[in-house]
């Protein structure tokens, strides 16, 4: 099964297969990113508005010199009841900026991102991934700290590793993989387990019913312990299926439809301070407990493009994007003459499909490790400008530095609007998913308790907490107790929850009926905000509350006094869809004092429309493997089967 490539995708005079045969692909990224036809093609203006910028001084590459690149496109073949592919993981050199040397990393096909798989949707699909990678991780892993707390210009904002130490055991990483179509609906034997590896020259069959409505998906390493330097070394791609209801919509297509992967990036220097393309995973740890904040790099990357440019007509465009960082979280906004355009973004989908109408964004586009959206921009007011796509924070001026917060570099990709007519002209559909509804009432539960998970700061390891929670009755518990939590809800009930579980080995994996439907609620009692990702699942959000955390004691692991309602929250545009990942906690800065962010209560309905074991988790990658749990779905007459037979077993028959 070869991978297939469409007609436009494979370089003049370049054999790829052959390059990519021989699993080492020296240099290959230089010549895709050289390759006219992973480019945009250019649109003719008398004169492109806008042009190249400095970054900060000390990040030594300039702005938007290059142009965005649009990964390859891979579709499967045709084969009978199913579809085929191959993709093949291979170290590869990849050129991410004209002014930085080839970087080394692993990939898929060579490319990084890795090709957008496009498939259909209804087709059943088998991939073969092949791994052919090659080498010891591409990465240099390192880290510092102040005992004294928090840096106010931390090193994670600059080059190179100067007053860091390595971090032990990373550079001996050798290239074992599983391989994660996030958000895919498919069965636990084919969702990528991440201790099912594969080592170099073996190769990890999935089958994906592939059933799901029209999405932007994406695919990626899911390593156990590893995922957070493998994922940074470069396996990661965009998985996109199509429909009739989407294909009949005529939205913007050919070059007007573009993806956006987004991800973060640190590279090394050599003795004379120059770049040397190396990839650099750089964290801070604060204070003496050498906490560990999530990684943040100064380089932005779109496409696997440093700070690229795009020229577009003033028309509409249609945008698919992805946040693949490994834990920032992007708060995005478009800036014209230096000052946010109102409703530039048009939400059409979500994590998991269309929605049922366009929802502006008021204010930034929020979109944690993992999520996804699709939005429409309308350029047409902006002929012969340049626009800017600026990642900002709560309380910043949009465009502005925060060296406290790992923003030394705001700027994520410019948009060069060409001043001339548009050949076809689009109107903003009132309807965007005809079939896409909202879950009501009567769609939800009322017969079973909901699920607790909570969410918690560092804890005897130093590292963020997941609590796997059941509701008790209080009598006879002395407060605070270690693992107990009290929550006061908006009518005044209050709940008392006993952590069931927490470490990933733990017993008591959730269980979930197939083709059911459960009510979790996500509770972060942590300083930092945690995107939440369930596998095996999709689900709606119902509710984001704001609460009052000052009641949990972080010594004693438990609450002095109940956990309280204070407010709720409105829903942001691209959380009113199907979802597989949702944020719970602010998307802003994170304030000072003793309790950081305001405590959050995300309530979603999550649906189990497939079968096996797989987990729920952070996704950013630098918590994943300490805030990670098994969850099993099964049959439901196997679980009632199940409570029956432990029923007798217990003394529930005689």
């Amino acid at each position: 099964m070869e991978p297939t490539y469409p007609d436009n995708s494979e370089p003049t005079g370049l054999n790829r297969r052959a390059l990519l045969r021989g699993g080492v692909v020296t240099g290959l990224g230089a010549l895709v990113a050289a390759a006219p036809v992973f480019a945009r093609p250019q649109a003719t203006a008398a004169a492109a508005p806008g042009g190249p910028e400095p970054s900060a001084a000390e990040l030594k590459l300039t702005k938007f010199k290059d142009p965005l690149r649009t990964p390859p496109v891979l579709r499967p073949r045709d084969h009978g009841g199913h579809d085929e592919l191959t993709v093949r993981m291979v170290t590869a050199d990849v050129t991410l900026h004209s002014e930085l040397p080839p970087v080394t990393m692993w990939t898929y096909e060579g490319v990084y991102p890795g090709p957008t798989i496009e498939t259909t949707s209804g087709r059943p699909l088998r991939v073969v991934w092949e791994n052919r990678l090659t080498g010891n991780i591409p990465v240099t892993a390192v880290d510092f700290g102040l005992a004294k707390g928090p840096s106010p210009d931390p090193l994670t904002n600059y080059p190179g590793t100067d007053g860091c130490q390595e971090v032990p055991g990373v550079a001996d990483l050798s290239p074992w993989a599983a391989v994660h179509v996030h958000g895919m609906l498919t069965g636990g034997g084919n969702d990528g387990w991440m201790e099912n590896l594969i080592a170099p020259g073996d190769v990890q069959l999935s089958a994906y019913p592939n059933n799901q409505a029209a999405t932007t998906l994406w695919y990626h390493d899911h390593t156990h312990h590893v995922s957070r330097f493998s994922v940074f070394a470069g396996l990661a791609g965009m998985f996109v299926s199509r429909n009739a209801e989407e294909r009949a919509l005529d939205l913007p297509k050919r070059d007007q439809e573009v993806p956006l992967l987004l991800s973060d990036r640190n590279f090394g220097l050599d003795a004379s301070g120059a770049l040397t393309g190396r990839l650099v995973h750089k964290v801070e740890m604060v204070g003496a407990q050498r906490l560990m904040r999530p990684h943040a790099g100064p380089y932005t990357l779109v496409n696997g493009v440093v700070w690229p440019y795009l020229e577009v007509e003033p028309r509409w465009y249609r945008f698919r994007i992805v946040n693949t960082a490994n834990s920032r979280i992007y708060r995005l906004m478009l800036l014209a003459d230096g000052r946010p355009v109102p409703g530039a973004f048009q939400v059409i989908g979500t994590d998991q499909g269309l929605i049922d109408k366009p929802v502006p964004v008021e204010g930034a586009l929020n979109l944690s490790p993992g999520e996804r959206a699709e939005v429409l921009v309308d350029f047409s007011a902006f002929r012969g400008q340049a626009l800017k796509l600026v990642n900002t924070l709560q309380g910043v001026t949009p465009g502005a530095f925060d060296k406290r917060n790992d923003l030394l570099e705001p700027d994520v990709m410019q948009f060069r609007v060409t001043d001339r007519r548009p050949a076809t002209r689009f109107t903003l559909p009132s309807v965007v998913s005809p079939t896409f509804t909202r879950v009501t009432h009567d769609d939800l539960p009322h017969d079973q308790p909901g699920r607790w998970v909570v969410l918690v700061g560092p804890g005897s390891a130093n590292m963020p907490e997941l609590w796997e929670m059941e509701e008790i009755d209080p009598a006879g518990i002395t407060f605070p107790s270690a693992g107990i939590v009290q929550v006061q809800d908006a009518q005044g009930a209050v709940k008392t929850l006993r952590r069931t579980s927490m470490a990933y080995d733990d017993g008591n994996a959730f269980t979930a009926a197939h083709d059911g439907v459960e009510i979790w609620k996500y509770l972060n009692l942590a300083a930092a905000p945690h995107p939440m990702h369930i596998h095996l699942a999709h689900f709606q959000v119902l509710s984001r509350e704001n609460y009052d955390i000052g009641g949990f004691d972080r010594v004693t692991r438990g609450s002095t006094r109940p956990v309280a309602f204070k407010s709720a929250s409105v829903l942001e545009a691209h959380e009113l869809g199907e979802k597989d990942v949702i944020r719970v906690g602010t998307a802003g800065q994170i304030t000072a004092g003793p309790n950081g962010t305001p405590g959050e209560l995300v309530t979603v309905a999550v649906r189990f429309p497939v079968v096996g074991r797989g987990v729920h988790h952070c996704h950013m990658l630098e918590h994943e493997q300490h805030m990670m749990r098994p969850l099993v779905v099964t049959p439901a007459t196997h679980m009632h089967a199940m409570h029956a037979m432990h029923a007798m077993h217990t003394g529930g028959h005689h």
